[in-house]
Protein backbone atom coordinates (compact mmCIF):
# COMPACT_ATOMS: atom_id res chain seq x y z
CA UNK A 1 0.00 0.00 0.00
CA UNK A 2 1.26 3.47 -0.90
CA UNK A 3 0.75 6.54 1.24
CA UNK A 4 0.52 9.59 -1.01
CA UNK A 5 0.78 13.31 -0.29
CA UNK A 6 -1.19 16.21 -1.73
CA UNK A 7 -2.37 19.74 -1.07
CA UNK A 8 -5.85 21.21 -0.84
CA UNK A 9 -6.19 24.92 -1.58
CA UNK A 10 -8.34 27.02 0.77
CA UNK A 11 -8.94 30.79 1.02
CA UNK A 12 -6.51 30.79 3.95
CA UNK A 13 -3.70 28.77 2.38
CA UNK A 14 -2.79 25.25 1.38
CA UNK A 15 -3.59 22.29 3.62
CA UNK A 16 -1.18 19.39 3.21
CA UNK A 17 -2.49 15.87 3.71
CA UNK A 18 -1.51 12.24 3.41
CA UNK A 19 -3.88 9.64 2.07
CA UNK A 20 -3.94 5.92 1.38
CA UNK A 21 -6.58 4.22 -0.76
CA UNK A 22 -7.37 0.52 -1.10
CA UNK A 23 -6.21 -1.10 -4.37
CA UNK A 24 -9.69 -0.80 -5.88
CA UNK A 25 -11.05 2.20 -4.01
CA UNK A 26 -13.85 2.71 -6.52
CA UNK A 27 -15.35 -0.61 -5.49
CA UNK A 28 -14.65 -0.31 -1.75
CA UNK A 29 -17.67 -0.48 0.54
CA UNK A 30 -15.59 0.51 3.56
CA UNK A 31 -16.16 3.90 5.19
CA UNK A 32 -13.45 6.56 5.17
CA UNK A 33 -11.11 6.95 8.13
CA UNK A 34 -9.96 10.43 9.12
CA UNK A 35 -6.80 10.57 11.24
CA UNK A 36 -6.05 13.79 13.16
CA UNK A 37 -2.59 14.27 14.67
CA UNK A 38 -1.58 15.81 17.98
CA UNK A 39 0.36 18.97 18.69
CA UNK A 40 3.08 19.44 17.69
CA UNK A 41 3.35 16.39 15.44
CA UNK A 42 2.05 16.06 11.88
CA UNK A 43 0.19 13.56 9.72
CA UNK A 44 3.43 11.56 9.61
CA UNK A 45 2.48 10.22 13.05
CA UNK A 46 -0.49 8.41 11.49
CA UNK A 47 1.44 6.46 8.85
CA UNK A 48 1.45 3.12 10.68
CA UNK A 49 -2.31 3.22 11.21
CA UNK A 50 -2.87 4.28 7.60
CA UNK A 51 -0.83 1.37 6.25
CA UNK A 52 -2.79 -1.12 8.30
CA UNK A 53 -6.32 0.12 7.76
CA UNK A 54 -5.95 0.95 4.07
CA UNK A 55 -4.75 -2.64 3.56
CA UNK A 56 -8.06 -3.77 5.08
CA UNK A 57 -10.05 -1.68 2.62
CA UNK A 58 -10.52 1.62 4.45
CA UNK A 59 -9.72 4.85 2.54
CA UNK A 60 -7.54 6.89 4.93
CA UNK A 61 -6.94 10.64 5.06
CA UNK A 62 -4.63 12.46 7.49
CA UNK A 63 -4.29 16.26 7.19
CA UNK A 64 -1.62 18.49 8.67
CA UNK A 65 -3.31 21.01 10.94
CA UNK A 66 -2.75 24.68 10.00
CA UNK A 67 0.51 25.70 11.63
CA UNK A 68 1.87 22.13 11.50
CA UNK A 69 3.67 19.87 9.06
CA UNK A 70 3.50 21.25 5.54
CA UNK A 71 0.21 23.11 5.92
CA UNK A 72 -0.04 26.91 5.90
CA UNK A 73 0.54 29.11 8.94
CA UNK A 74 -2.55 31.04 10.06
CA UNK A 75 -2.30 34.73 9.17
CA UNK A 76 -2.79 37.51 11.76
CA UNK A 77 -6.40 37.85 10.60
CA UNK A 78 -6.85 34.07 10.93
CA UNK A 79 -5.42 34.16 14.43
CA UNK A 80 -7.86 36.88 15.49
CA UNK A 81 -10.74 34.67 14.31
CA UNK A 82 -9.24 31.59 16.00
CA UNK A 83 -9.15 33.53 19.27
CA UNK A 84 -12.92 34.05 18.93
CA UNK A 85 -14.06 30.76 17.37
CA UNK A 86 -11.48 28.37 18.86
CA UNK A 87 -11.49 24.80 17.55
CA UNK A 88 -14.60 25.51 15.46
CA UNK A 89 -12.36 27.48 13.08
CA UNK A 90 -10.09 24.46 12.56
CA UNK A 91 -13.07 22.12 12.15
CA UNK A 92 -14.88 24.31 9.63
CA UNK A 93 -11.69 24.59 7.60
CA UNK A 94 -11.28 20.81 7.67
CA UNK A 95 -14.91 20.28 6.66
CA UNK A 96 -14.48 22.53 3.61
CA UNK A 97 -11.35 20.59 2.61
CA UNK A 98 -12.92 17.16 3.16
CA UNK A 99 -16.05 18.18 1.26
CA UNK A 100 -13.98 19.27 -1.73
CA UNK A 101 -12.03 16.00 -1.56
CA UNK A 102 -15.35 14.19 -1.89
CA UNK A 103 -15.43 11.99 1.21
CA UNK A 104 -17.27 14.20 3.73
CA UNK A 105 -20.63 12.51 3.22
CA UNK A 106 -22.69 9.51 4.32
CA UNK A 107 -21.44 7.24 1.53
CA UNK A 108 -20.54 3.75 2.83
CA UNK A 109 -21.69 4.67 6.30
CA UNK A 110 -20.06 8.04 6.82
CA UNK A 111 -16.66 8.91 8.29
CA UNK A 112 -14.91 7.43 11.32
CA UNK A 113 -12.39 9.66 13.10
CA UNK A 114 -9.38 8.94 15.25
CA UNK A 115 -7.81 11.94 16.95
CA UNK A 116 -4.69 12.16 19.09
CA UNK A 117 -4.46 14.81 21.85
CA UNK A 118 -5.29 18.06 19.98
CA UNK A 119 -6.79 15.89 17.25
CA UNK A 120 -8.88 14.23 19.96
CA UNK A 121 -10.18 17.70 20.87
CA UNK A 122 -11.23 18.36 17.27
CA UNK A 123 -12.96 15.00 16.80
CA UNK A 124 -15.92 15.66 19.17
CA UNK A 125 -16.44 19.09 17.62
CA UNK A 126 -16.55 17.57 14.14
CA UNK A 127 -19.02 14.97 15.41
CA UNK A 128 -21.27 17.71 16.78
CA UNK A 129 -21.01 19.86 13.63
CA UNK A 130 -21.79 16.90 11.35
CA UNK A 131 -23.71 14.24 13.32
CA UNK A 132 -25.08 12.63 10.15
CA UNK A 133 -21.59 12.18 8.69
CA UNK A 134 -19.35 11.29 11.66
CA UNK A 135 -20.15 7.66 12.45
CA UNK A 136 -17.74 7.20 15.37
CA UNK A 137 -14.78 8.84 17.07
CA UNK A 138 -11.71 7.34 18.74
CA UNK A 139 -9.92 9.67 21.16
CA UNK A 140 -6.28 8.83 21.91
CA UNK A 141 -5.48 10.99 24.91
CA UNK A 142 -8.94 12.58 25.27
CA UNK A 143 -9.17 16.19 26.43
CA UNK A 144 -12.56 15.81 28.16
CA UNK A 145 -11.61 17.64 31.35
CA UNK A 146 -13.24 20.04 33.80
CA UNK A 147 -12.69 23.80 33.93
CA UNK A 148 -10.12 23.64 36.74
CA UNK A 149 -8.09 21.05 34.84
CA UNK A 150 -8.32 23.04 31.61
CA UNK A 151 -6.95 26.11 33.35
CA UNK A 152 -4.07 24.06 34.80
CA UNK A 153 -3.26 22.49 31.42
CA UNK A 154 -3.39 25.88 29.74
CA UNK A 155 -0.92 27.32 32.25
CA UNK A 156 1.39 24.34 31.84
CA UNK A 157 1.40 23.88 28.07
CA UNK A 158 0.89 27.44 26.81
CA UNK A 159 4.49 28.24 27.73
CA UNK A 160 6.54 28.92 24.53
CA UNK A 161 9.45 26.66 25.42
CA UNK A 162 11.12 26.47 21.99
CA UNK A 163 10.96 29.93 20.45
CA UNK A 164 13.80 30.10 17.88
CA UNK A 165 17.07 31.46 19.28
CA UNK A 166 20.21 32.56 17.35
CA UNK A 167 22.27 30.12 19.41
CA UNK A 168 20.12 27.19 18.34
CA UNK A 169 19.44 26.39 22.01
CA UNK A 170 15.77 25.89 21.16
CA UNK A 171 16.71 22.76 19.22
CA UNK A 172 18.23 21.14 22.30
CA UNK A 173 15.27 22.27 24.41
CA UNK A 174 12.88 20.61 21.97
CA UNK A 175 14.97 17.43 21.84
CA UNK A 176 15.01 17.19 25.64
CA UNK A 177 11.29 17.97 25.89
CA UNK A 178 10.45 15.10 23.53
CA UNK A 179 12.60 12.74 25.59
CA UNK A 180 10.71 13.70 28.72
CA UNK A 181 7.40 13.20 26.91
CA UNK A 182 8.25 9.57 26.15
CA UNK A 183 9.26 9.61 22.50
CA UNK A 184 11.45 6.53 23.07
CA UNK A 185 10.72 3.04 24.37
CA UNK A 186 12.29 4.12 27.66
CA UNK A 187 9.03 5.95 28.33
CA UNK A 188 8.50 9.39 29.83
CA UNK A 189 10.63 10.73 32.63
CA UNK A 190 12.40 13.71 34.10
CA UNK A 191 15.31 13.51 31.66
CA UNK A 192 15.88 12.10 28.16
CA UNK A 193 17.47 8.64 27.93
CA UNK A 194 21.11 8.65 26.87
CA UNK A 195 20.73 5.57 24.66
CA UNK A 196 17.91 4.38 22.42
CA UNK A 197 17.26 2.09 19.47
CA UNK A 198 17.56 3.14 15.84
CA UNK A 199 13.76 3.11 15.59
CA UNK A 200 13.47 5.33 18.65
CA UNK A 201 16.07 7.71 17.28
CA UNK A 202 14.29 7.95 13.93
CA UNK A 203 11.01 8.84 15.64
CA UNK A 204 12.78 11.31 17.94
CA UNK A 205 14.38 13.05 14.95
CA UNK A 206 11.09 13.23 13.03
CA UNK A 207 9.23 14.65 16.03
CA UNK A 208 12.02 17.18 16.62
CA UNK A 209 11.59 18.56 13.11
CA UNK A 210 7.80 18.66 13.44
CA UNK A 211 7.89 20.35 16.85
CA UNK A 212 10.47 22.94 15.81
CA UNK A 213 8.43 23.78 12.73
CA UNK A 214 5.19 24.14 14.75
CA UNK A 215 6.46 26.30 17.59
CA UNK A 216 3.78 28.93 16.82
CA UNK A 217 1.00 26.58 15.73
CA UNK A 218 1.35 24.63 18.99
CA UNK A 219 0.35 27.65 21.07
CA UNK A 220 -2.49 28.58 18.72
CA UNK A 221 -4.19 25.18 18.91
CA UNK A 222 -3.55 24.80 22.64
CA UNK A 223 -5.22 28.14 23.27
CA UNK A 224 -8.23 26.96 21.26
CA UNK A 225 -8.38 23.52 22.90
CA UNK A 226 -8.19 24.66 26.51
CA UNK A 227 -10.81 27.38 25.93
CA UNK A 228 -13.48 24.77 25.10
CA UNK A 229 -16.05 23.59 27.62
CA UNK A 230 -15.04 20.03 26.79
CA UNK A 231 -17.55 18.39 29.10
CA UNK A 232 -20.49 20.25 27.53
CA UNK A 233 -19.21 19.46 24.05
CA UNK A 234 -18.77 15.77 24.85
CA UNK A 235 -22.36 15.55 26.07
CA UNK A 236 -23.52 16.62 22.60
CA UNK A 237 -21.71 13.81 20.76
CA UNK A 238 -24.24 11.25 19.51
CA UNK A 239 -22.01 8.67 17.80
CA UNK A 240 -20.10 5.80 19.50
CA UNK A 241 -16.91 6.89 21.28
CA UNK A 242 -13.73 4.99 22.15
CA UNK A 243 -11.25 6.67 24.49
CA UNK A 244 -7.67 5.38 24.68
CA UNK A 245 -4.72 6.51 26.77
CA UNK A 246 -1.34 5.33 28.06
CA UNK A 247 -0.47 5.44 31.75
CA UNK A 248 2.56 7.62 31.04
CA UNK A 249 0.58 10.01 28.83
CA UNK A 250 0.19 13.52 30.30
CA UNK A 251 -3.59 13.10 29.94
CA UNK A 252 -3.86 9.74 31.75
CA UNK A 253 -5.04 11.27 35.02
CA UNK A 254 -7.97 12.85 33.16
CA UNK A 255 -9.14 9.72 31.32
CA UNK A 256 -11.80 9.06 33.95
CA UNK A 257 -13.68 12.19 32.89
CA UNK A 258 -14.90 10.36 29.80
CA UNK A 259 -16.99 8.02 31.95
CA UNK A 260 -17.68 10.63 34.63
CA UNK A 261 -19.35 12.92 32.11
CA UNK A 262 -21.34 10.07 30.54
CA UNK A 263 -21.76 7.38 33.21
CA UNK A 264 -23.45 4.10 32.27
CA UNK A 265 -23.36 5.06 28.59
CA UNK A 266 -22.82 1.86 26.61
CA UNK A 267 -21.83 3.84 23.51
CA UNK A 268 -18.68 5.12 25.28
CA UNK A 269 -15.74 2.75 25.75
CA UNK A 270 -12.40 3.22 27.51
CA UNK A 271 -9.19 1.20 27.09
CA UNK A 272 -5.52 1.44 27.98
CA UNK A 273 -2.73 1.50 25.41
CA UNK A 274 1.00 2.12 25.68
CA UNK A 275 3.50 4.55 24.23
CA UNK A 276 3.32 7.59 26.53
CA UNK A 277 2.37 10.66 24.49
CA UNK A 278 3.19 8.91 21.20
CA UNK A 279 0.79 5.95 21.29
CA UNK A 280 -0.21 6.07 17.60
CA UNK A 281 3.47 5.60 16.72
CA UNK A 282 4.97 3.66 19.59
CA UNK A 283 1.97 1.40 20.22
CA UNK A 284 0.25 1.33 16.85
CA UNK A 285 -0.36 -2.41 17.34
CA UNK A 286 -2.12 -1.78 20.64
CA UNK A 287 -4.26 0.98 19.15
CA UNK A 288 -5.18 -1.26 16.21
CA UNK A 289 -6.14 -4.16 18.49
CA UNK A 290 -8.72 -1.99 20.25
CA UNK A 291 -9.84 0.34 17.46
CA UNK A 292 -10.38 -2.34 14.79
CA UNK A 293 -13.18 -4.25 16.59
CA UNK A 294 -14.68 -0.93 17.68
CA UNK A 295 -14.82 0.17 14.03
CA UNK A 296 -16.37 -3.11 12.96
CA UNK A 297 -19.04 -2.84 15.63
CA UNK A 298 -19.73 0.81 14.79
CA UNK A 299 -20.21 -0.17 11.14
CA UNK A 300 -22.87 -2.77 11.95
Amino acid sequence: MAILKAYATTPHGQVHYRYALPPDSSASSFPTLLLLHKSASSSASMIKLMFHFSSLGYPCYAPDMPGFGNSFDPSPSDISVIEKEGIVWYCNLYISVFTNLGFWNVKNGGVHIIGHHSGAALAPQLAVLAPDIVASICLVGPTVVGERERIAMREKFMVPFNTPEPSGAHLQKTWDYLGRMGVTSAGSGSSPPKECSDEDLELWQRELLDHVRAWKGRLQIYGAVWAVDAEHLFLQVKCPVLALCARDDVLWEHLGYVKKVRPNDASVGVAEVKGANFSVDRDAVGVIEVWKPFLEKARD
